[in-house]
């Protein structure tokens, strides 16, 4: 089945007509610090999108990108229309900051994402498979963006489906997918950086996730190694100084010297766990005691959000109401400017 489907996606690969490579938009200078910060923009109560990736602007390179969100299928049209223009053009690069888009395959409740009038759609189909393909160098084309996430959190389809040879939705399956696109994206845009991303936690089961998915991948076909984390939700983990040295780094004896990124991270101000200095502690570790001083080469470190998204969140670097936490100084400091 593995050898019918790659023929079919390589031969329709083959009979585009013949395009010049695309150039990514976007070449960031590595900052003295070694590293690469980002976040997404949420603003506060009172402020505009426009003035919160400004203000994200002064201490950050990088924006995470999910379009609307959309749908794999829809986010080249939407990179391509207003909402491109505004977000990615005009907010993001028009701010010095470059995107990192990601194409996930995965819907609500961890169903296929399937577009509209297609039947019979598994991470097996041909026809599904081609348009995953097609969208991802839709996407490329559109954006030319320099790194393309293939995937968020793809391990949680992993834990909850397997690698049963008799599943047409088994993990195995985005695997084979996962890299004929990176080739094809590689062949279309030779200097974006491909990957897709893990979770470190499987958060609503409050434990750690199975990091053995690492050793299916092919090392050679991930550019980055990427995870989400946030570790206050494995239980028993209710401050930073309780996390093992190696939480993170443990992940490259599978991987030796793969370039590694932190895409997205957070780590709750309740009072349970640690308050704003636990907050603070987490970020400061992160970029320090948990990856650099454990050898880790650590390109990107993402937090999850500039401010909180309401008044009962509280993942953000800063309050709701626009007050900053201990944690925002942190990251003001590490980002050196």
């Amino acid at each position: 089945m593995f050898l019918a489907i790659t023929c079919v996606l390589a031969l329709l690969v083959s009979c585009h007509p013949a395009e010049r490579t695309v150039t990514p938009i976007d070449n960031p200078s590595l900052p003295a610090r070694g590293f690469f910060m980002g976040l997404l923009p949420m603003p506060d109560s009172g402020q505009s999108f426009d003035s919160a990736y400004r203000q994200a602007a002064r201490y950050s390179e990088f924006v995470p990108v999910w379009g609307k969100p959309s749908a794999f299928y829809e986010l080249a049209a939407d990179l391509q229309g207003s909402w491109g223009t505004f977000f990615v053009h005009d907010y993001t690069r028009g701010n010095g900051m470059f995107p990192i888009v990601h194409l996930s395959f995965m819907g609500e409740g961890m169903t296929l994402s399937t577009p509209p009038g297609m039947t019979g759609a598994t991470l097996s189909a041909p026809a599904w498979r081609i348009a995953y393909l097609h969208a991802a160098l839709d996407v490329v084309r559109t954006a030319k963006t320099r790194y393309l996430s293939l995937g968020n959190e793809v391990n949680r389809w992993y834990e909850k489906h397997g690698v049963a040879d008799t599943n047409p939705n088994g993990f195995q399956n985005f695997i084979s997918l996962y890299e004929e696109v990176y080739d094809s994206v590689k062949q279309l845009s030779p200097e974006t950086k491909v990957f897709c991303t893990f979770a470190r936690e499987i958060v609503d089961e409050n434990r750690e996730a199975d990091l053995g998915v690492l050793s299916r991948f092919n090392p050679d076909k991930l550019d980055l190694l990427v995870f989400t984390s946030y570790p206050f939700a494995v239980q028993g983990t209710n401050r930073p100084d309780s996390m093992p040295d190696d939480y993170y780094s443990r992940a490259l004896t599978i991987m030796p010297g793969k370039p590694f990124g932190l895409i997205e991270i957070g780590w709750t101000d309740l009072n349970f766990f640690g308050g704003e200095q636990g907050q603070a502690d987490f970020l400061t570790q992160a970029a320090g005691r948990l990856t650099r001083d454990q050898g880790v080469n650590l390109s990107l470190l993402g937090w999850a959000w500039l401010h909180d998204l309401d008044t009962n969140d509280h993942v953000g670097l800063i309050h709701n109401d626009g007050a900053e936490k201990a944690a925002y100084q942190v990251w003001k400091t590490l980002s050196g400017r």
